[in-house]
């Protein structure tokens, strides 16, 4: 049943007004005081749902001897209103096609940008950023067994996979008090990942990569949190930092 939620949701439809309909489609027809009681909603709101819901077709309403009943309706109605949305979903993603370009333009600016991201999901949304940019190479500094313990390795490979798909390389250091890491989840990578390793003492538990014209920090498990840089300048001046540690790192 959490799949016809998320249609639900997918089709707008509010949290308390899916509660009603999934308790009409677990329990059968009810009054408003039945399905306050089976949902907790107050019977005034009861009504305030029920109308969306009668709006899209999804409830009937009927009357049985002086008695409004309400029950779904027809369950196609679910698949018509989700091609609807798809096919709005569809012109909005062509006309974005079309102008994006321009409104990346527009929404360029010499003021730098900072965005900060909370806990494991958040910086995980950060990761997922880099994934929205075309023809740009990545530069990693990259604690492995910090980001390892952080992002989860089915992240880490799904992550991978993705910018394989995307057909986005990567130049990337990795820091070790021996200078090597002998074990590691990216055994299998392509050509499109060159990799060189530092010999560190004192590893950093933080990581950051440079793309476009940001750069992505990402702490450890202990600190939870990242935060995205947007600046020329600053790009300029962290790719100046990587290069430098590039150029002692070793390849093997």
């Amino acid at each position: 049943m959490q799949n016809i939620k998320e249609i639900l949701t997918s089709i707008n439809v509010p949290s308390p007004a899916q509660d009603i309909y999934m308790a009409l489609l677990e329990n059968g027809k009810a009054t408003a005081r039945t399905l306050s009681h089976r949902t907790g909603i107050t019977r005034t709101s009861v009504y305030d749902h029920i109308k969306i819901l009668r709006t899209k077709g999804l409830v009937v309403e009927r009357s049985i001897e002086g008695t409004t009943i309400f029950e779904i309706g027809d369950a196609r109605q679910l698949s018509i209103l989700l091609n609807e949305q798809a096919e709005q979903l569809y012109a909005q993603q062509d006309f974005l096609k079309k102008n994006l370009n321009n409104l990346i333009d527009k929404s360029q600016s010499l003021q730098p940008k900072i965005r900060f991201f909370e806990g494991k999901e958040g910086v995980r949304q950060l990761l997922k950023d880099i994934l929205w940019h075309d023809d740009v190479t990545l530069y990693l500094y990259w604690p492995y067994e910090h980001m390892l313990d952080f992002m989860g390795e089915d992240f880490l490979l799904w992550f991978r996979d993705r910018r394989k798909f995307h057909n986005i390389p990567i130049l990337t250091i990795w820091a070790h008090p021996s200078g090597k890491v002998k074990k590691h989840i990216f055994a299998d990578d392509d050509k499109d990942v060159e990799r060189r390793y530092l010999i560190q003492k004192d590893i950093s538990s933080m990581g950051y990569i440079i793309y476009d014209n940001k750069v992505a920090f990402m702490s450890s498990r202990k600190e939870s949190f990242g935060f995205i840089v947007e600046s020329v300048e600053f790009v300029s001046l962290q790719k100046m930092q990587f290069d430098v540690l590039w150029n002692i790192a070793r390849k093997k």
